[in-house]
């Protein structure tokens, strides 16, 4: 494993003799110091929207109403109950996924699902497939709710057994984030997949989740998704209850959590009393312009329920993992409300927690808030397993779909939780003591700030005569 490492502060990271050099030096180009610049919020159109919210030919559009079971189900509670069809519970889960919540007027960053996306310009989609085959292709619009077909016949009666993908396109975000735009765009598609597991598995449809474009879903999406857009992952659905007597069929080779796991980080973060709706609307990553010095204390017993959930999360992981140090968890804070006193320790899948040692202060690892925590990789040991291509494009959405149950564990709990990917890796592998083979790759920081100044709440975008 290697000593601690003992970069100087502001130095180059340690190079890694591993014969993926130049695969190394391309993921640490997608971290730190980049082109990235001071853009404005952008729209599609007149309105806040990011997506076709006008009625398309041959769309889908549930009635509101049949969306409540899903939406009114106590978030603690179990998995919807009667006799409510596979259909219709795939449908009000893919909404209550994706669609938008609220526009924050007094921010710029106005618009919010019930997951974190740069400048709330959303890179990633939901698309639905047929069991096999590539027949059609659904896009759930995240506005009026319709899925919207693309490149083909319009929605079927039928949509027993669809499989979901995830795509994105990372054009959507400015050109001022340079290099950032294809891990961000891979987060953004990681954090949009746990949060459909947990609807999903609300819905009692107990989802395989495959954070793998090599999945035949992703492969036969492809040439029917939208110019630009790349399928990075895929979800199908096992909607038989759960056997006590012999294994359930085995999911499709590749990197898959499997729907026990996915249950299992949702009933560590539900918060009990609160309908699923009220939860996922609260999920928010704070006002923009929060940091340190605005934010109030957040003390690590107040985010015990983010590290359960980020724990929980990473332990689900554990079987996607080329061996179970190559993906590590760290949270960081501040030793009582002293800003100048800060710990470090590591957080284990088991639920435990390493000695907590001090970090000292650079002038590249400020704080964003009180409470932090920062996930690292050992990307060579990756790129041997998968491929150095492949492994960039599943560690980064399996990053996100680690770190949206932080942030779900965070809503929970009445805070705000900001992800984050632009930052000085040296800097941070040096104040939180890794060894030299690991790279920090993405940190989550929380706030009691929670920004719902002149929020407009979003259900559907009205009918169209």
């Amino acid at each position: 494993m290697g000593s601690a490492r003992q970069d100087v502060p502001g130095s180059a990271p340690v190079p890694v003799r591993s014969g993926f050099e130049e695969a190394l030096a391309h993921f640490h180009a997608q971290s730190h110091d980049k082109d990235v610049t001071q853009v404005e919020t952008l729209f599609f159109g007149d309105e806040p929207s990011n997506g076709l919210a006008l009625p398309v030919p041959g769309q889908l559009r549930p009635p509101l109403p049949a969306l409540a079971p899903l939406r009114d189900l106590d978030a603690a509670a179990t998995a919807l109950g009667g006799g409510w069809p596979p259909a219709q519970r795939l449908l009000a889960a893919c909404v209550e996924a994706v669609r938008v919540r609220r526009i924050s007027a007094a921010d710029r960053y106005p618009v919010h699902r019930a997951y974190p996306s740069p400048r709330g310009l959303f890179g990633a989609d939901l698309f639905l497939l047929p069991p096999e085959g590539a027949a059609w292709c659904l896009r759930v619009d995240p506005q009026s709710h319709a899925l919207q077909p693309v490149g083909g016949p319009g929605a079927p009666a039928d949509l027993d057994g669809a499989r979901l993908v995830v795509a994105v396109d990372q054009n959507r975000y400015p050109p001022e984030y340079g290099r950032l735009r294809p891990s961000l765009a891979r987060l953004e598609a990681g954090h949009l997949l746990a949060t459909l597991g947990l609807t999903l598995t609300r819905a009692g449809l107990r989802p395989h989740t495959h954070p793998d474009p090599a999945h035949p879903a992703c492969a036969e999406a492809a040439q029917l998704l939208p110019e630009g857009m790349t399928a990075v992952a895929a979800l199908t659905l096992d909607t038989a209850p759960p056997r006590t007597t012999a294994p359930l069929p085995s999911a499709p080779s590749g990197v898959v959590l499997s729907p026990e796991a996915t249950a299992r980080v949702a009933a560590t973060v539900a918060p009990p009393g609160r309908t699923l709706r009220r939860w996922l609307d609260e999920r928010t990553s704070g006002v923009s312009t929060a940091n340190l010095v605005t934010s109030a204390y957040v003390s690590p017993s107040q985010g015990s329920t983010i590290n359960s959930g980020l724990t929980r999360a990473l332990a689900a992981a554990h079987d996607a993992l080329p061996h179970p140090r190559t993906l590590r968890l760290y949270q960081h804070a501040l030793e009582g409300d002293r800003v100048d006193d800060r710990v470090v320790r590591e957080l284990h899948p088991d639920g435990t927690a390493g000695p907590s040692r001090p970090a000292p202060r650079t002038g590249e690892t400020n704080f964003s808030a009180t409470l932090g925590h920062t996930l690292t990789v050992d990307f060579p040991a990756w790129a041997r397993a998968l491929g150095p291509e492949h492994a960039e494009t599943v560690l980064h959405t399996l990053l996100g779909w680690i770190t949206q149950w932080g942030c779900l564990g965070a809503a929970a709990t009445d805070l705000c939780a900001r992800p984050m990917r632009n930052y000085s890796e040296a800097d941070w592998a040096f104040a939180l003591g890794l060894e030299p083979e690991q790279t920090p790759v993405y940190q989550l920081w929380v706030r009691a700030e929670r920004g719902t100044y002149m929020d407009t709440p979003v259900d559907a975008a009205p009918e169209t005569p």
